[in-house]
């Protein structure tokens, strides 16, 4: 013989309780908004937090900031690991300001086989925020062409072109990418190296 469950009777007031409780929460901005991890000694998780203000978040990735200890001079360096959800920035420490070539164009020579002419800028980075911003901006783009695009993510002329028109701005929008991405040719990822959800 089959027992029956008993059907449940919700009082009226609890839920309207829960839900108006429901929307004043859905109503307030998150108070952790990015998830950020500092390995580099004398800056905090709050300094990063300040530094990538107004710029987009990569979802539910977390944010390393790790230390790149350098033989001859600093440079740029970040990662997008997407197995793992973790975008890496590395800042060069010690820390002193430096230039690097950005490349943001290339255009195919003519003739056989694939040369190009590449079209760069020499940017200066002052701070650390600088470069906080920019490696940031750079492996983000990385992360839109791939988690939400649904393409390869391997475009290092686009990312280092969206990061340099935008890293000294105060606000960065998902339009700004887009703008950034306007005349580039990518490919989708293929169905075999899709991750299943």
């Amino acid at each position: 013989m089959l027992q029956l469950a008993e059907e449940l009777h919700f009082d009226h007031r609890a839920v309207r309780r829960a839900v108006a409780a429901l929307e004043r929460d859905a109503g307030r901005a998150p108070s952790q908004g990015l998830l950020v991890r500092s390995d580099l000694h004398g800056l905090k998780v709050a300094d990063v937090r300040r530094a990538l203000s107004g710029l987009p978040s990569p979802g539910d990735y977390r944010l390393v900031v790790k230390p790149l200890r350098y033989r001859t001079r600093p440079h740029l360096s970040g990662l997008c690991e997407f197995d793992v959800g973790r975008i890496i920035v590395r800042v060069p420490e010690p820390f002193r300001p430096f230039s690097e070539l950005v490349y943001v164009n290339a255009r195919r020579k003519p003739g056989a086989g694939m040369r190009f002419a590449w079209l760069s800028e020499k940017v200066r980075f002052r701070t650390r925020r600088d470069v906080l911003r920019f490696v940031y901006l750079h492996e983000w783009l990385h992360w839109y062409l791939r988690e939400m695009q649904g393409l390869r993510a391997g475009a290092e002329t686009a990312c280092d072109r969206f990061a340099l028109r935008n890293f000294r701005r105060r606000q960065v929008s998902v339009d700004d990418a887009l703008e950034a991405l306007e005349g580039t040719r990518m490919q989708a990822v293929p169905e075999l190296f899709r991750l299943v959800a």
